[in-house]
């Protein structure tokens, strides 16, 4: 009895020992995988720079992301709406949910944004973004191999990919990929029972929550290629794979289900701004993969980059979306994989997902060594699709890269002799290497700060809660990184966060702020928008346009300089003679939309009506013309025109009865209207 007793015991220790040992597996494993990719990222990107005063990446894109960074704990601290801030673009507003304002990466980092400030933060994630990203596609990797030396590289050659170093010079949200491989993973482990289904549903519905906080593009492109990929899967299954990957649609849509009403408000808010965008917030066509830029290196490449600098140069869009390049020798892994994987279930529906996926890269048409080609791609499809119409085809290449990175993992894991695995090691190897980023990238900049913008001078100059205009203007200058340093102690009719919103692009004002270029009338211009925005000063800053300085300087307001900064005052507008037509109108042709609202401020002015250029077809339209309670109608047709006198001090509203869309013009106008001095008389004029 005592010998069983023993021998028992032996056998549960034996067992328990098993265990303990697995699960010390399991976690030291990926453990030092992470590590290994953080110290990586350490080595390549993180030696150079002071991480409180310097920035990693360059232009004007980080400046937004460290703003946003800033931008979530500070609005929910001060009980502010954080999804929509008006601290830009002052009155309209920045609806926060059609930025990349990535606020699960702000919420996370809120602890070290407190402590050490947005900088440091975004520093912190940027260097963090490509080993996080590698992480993740290790664990996939492993998951499908079990081999942890081919994972590695699986996990390697996306986390460090092209797509990755690119990323990193500026567009932090579309660098934090992390989340993709463990869509995919979850996926995987539902289809092979490693997971049930409650535990599915819930990792799949946080795993999409955490995308949503981090981008809605690559979410956005995640569901559509996954849908994509899920039907390429189910052409070629089984009756019973059918009925499995029938199944798994339902749990994913439950998933996301589960995920929208979790995330109910930022939806809300995506949703209400739709109807303020642009048609296109950027060019498809400017930014597809070029399909040379898949073997040739950018400068971002250590081997190989400077060698083809001058073909890269002729890539489209730029160097951060220039981020297709898998490198030859992981082509050559790719041809191999897919040459020796023939008799494998999964080799037609995966070969083909990942073409389908690589050729959606390439946009609406065929760009090769930066020359568009007359060959039109399915991409062009998807410019007629709501909401995905906006993402830019060559981020696509992530998941390009996400698919080379398992093909190698898996290839150099199927190996049949020691001799056999050293030399497909060797290739992928080799594959790493060619993606290794080039140190003298210039990727660490100045942060370029002004001792006026500190908190005291900024209070004590222009008083609490000014509203103002910085120069240089939007994007062209570090505004949101000035308004950052100062604690939020102003907000700006202006900023860049994203798109220009359309409401205030249309202003000849901010053409002129934008390019330094000042016509005749920017006296006029200035100062409507400033009055009209209720900016308070225009701050000029070193950096802005001598045209714009001498204009501003030419209108005789009261300047000042404080620590380097210009500051001009705007006069009461009282004292101002100015005139501007505002709301759904586009001044360079002078068409309106459906209502506009005109301002005459000092002066008397003549509104000019017409319906030239209207299509006979569309038959005339009724214009309504309301001053306050005096309000007139007037029928226009294409042959039409009428003149309204308008008095001084007077704010009209124009309406238009319809409107219609000339092809191929995707605008909605009705008629011309356009703004001329009050002198002499004009036949067909009416007073108001």
């Amino acid at each position: 009895m005592l010998r069983h007793r023993g021998t028992s015991l032996a056998v549960i220790n034996k067992v328990c020992s098993m265990r303990t040992a697995e699960t010390v597996k399991g976690v030291l494993i990926p453990g030092l995988a992470l590590i290994l990719y953080l110290i990586l990222s350490l080595i390549f990107f993180g030696t150079r720079g002071d991480y409180e005063h310097a920035y990693l990446g360059e232009g004007g894109d980080p400046f937004a992301y460290i703003w946003f960074l800033n931008w979530w704990p500070w609005a929910i601290a001060h009980g502010i709406n954080p999804f929509v801030s008006h601290y830009v673009w002052y009155p309209e507003g920045f609806n926060m949910t059609w930025a990349g304002s990535f606020p699960f990466a702000a919420l996370i980092m809120w602890p070290v944004t407190w402590l050490k400030g947005a900088v440091f933060s975004y520093n912190i994630l940027s260097l963090i973004a490509p080993a996080l990203s590698g992480w993740t596609a290790f664990l996939l990797a492993r998951y499908l191999t079990r081999d942890i030396l081919a994972a590695l590289v699986g996990g390697y050659l996306f986390g460090f990919s092209s797509y990755e170093l690119g990323q990193m010079l500026g567009h932090l949200n579309l660098g934090l990929i992390f989340v993709v491989p463990l869509l995919v993973l979850f996926v995987l482990q539902r289809l092979k029972g490693d997971l049930s289904r409650t535990r599915f549903v819930a990792s799949l519905a946080i795993a999409l929550l955490i995308q949503l906080g981090l981008s809605t593009e690559i979410l956005a492109t995640a569901c559509v290629l996954g849908a994509l990929t899920w039907l390429i899967f189910l052409l070629y299954a089984s009756p019973e794979g059918r009925l499995r990957l029938w199944a798994l649609a339902r749990e994913i849509v439950l998933a996301a289900g589960i995920m929208a009403v979790v995330a109910t408000p930022f939806l809300y808010f995506v949703l209400k701004g739709l109807g303020n965008l642009p048609t296109q917030i950027n060019s498809p066509e400017a930014f597809s993969a070029d399909l040379l830029n898949y073997i040739v290196p950018t400068p971002l490449i250590l081997i190989g980059g400077s060698l083809f600098a001058d073909i890269a140069r002729r890539f489209t869009g730029n160097m951060a979306e220039q981020g297709a390049y898998l490198g030859l020798p992981l082509i050559l892994v790719l041809v191999l994989h897919f040459r020796n994987s023939r008799v494998q279930p999964y080799f037609k529906p995966l070969l083909v997902s990942l073409v389908a996926i690589l050729v959606l890269s390439l946009g609406p048409s065929l760009h090769v060594a930066g020359v568009a080609t007359t060959i039109w791609l399915p991409w062009r499809l998807a410019l007629h699709l709501p909401l995905i119409h906006q993402a830019l085809p060559t981020r696509l290449s992530m998941y390009v890269a996400l698919g080379a990175g398992l093909s190698a993992a898996l290839w150099s894991s199927d190996a049949s002799s020691g001799r056999e695995r050293a030399g497909r090691f060797t290739l992928a190897m080799l594959a790493c290497l060619c993606l290794v980023p080039n140190p003298d990238g210039g990727r660490w900049a100045t942060l370029p700060l002004e001792p006026f913008f500190e908190p005291e001078n900024v209070v004590r100059s222009l008083g609490q809660d000014a509203n103002v205009l910085i120069l240089p203007y939007g994007y062209t200058g570090p505004s949101m990184i000035w308004q950052w340093q100062s604690g939020m102690r102003f907000s700006q009719s202006g900023g860049y966060l994203g798109p220009t919103p359309p409401s205030t692009a249309t202003w000849p004002a901010v053409k002129s702020l934008y390019t330094g270029v000042v016509g005749p009338d920017f006296a006029n211009d200035i100062s409507g928008f400033c009055v009209a925005h209720k900016v308070s000063a225009i701050l000029i800053a070193p950096g802005t346009p001598e045209t714009l300085v001498d204009a501003l300087h030419a209108l005789n307001w009261d300047t000042a300089n404080d620590h380097g900064i210009q500051i001009v005052r705007v006069p009461n507008q009282n004292s101002l003679c100015f005139h501007y037509i505002a709301g759904d109108y586009w001044p360079l042709d002078k068409w309106m939309g459906k209502q506009v609202n005109v301002v005459v401020k000092g002066q008397s002015m003549r509104l000019r009506i017409s319906g030239r250029d209207r299509s006979p077809q569309v038959g005339p339209v009724e214009v309504r013309v309301a001053n306050g309670s005096n309000v007139a109608r007037y029928q226009i047709g294409s042959q039409d025109t009428q003149v309204v006198r308008l008095p001084p001090d007077c704010s009209v509203t124009v309406t238009a009865s319809a409107t219609w869309e000339p092809e191929p013009d995707t605008r909605a106008i009705s008629v011309h209207v356009s703004l001329e001095p009050d002198v002499g008389g004009v036949e067909g004029t009416s007073n108001l």
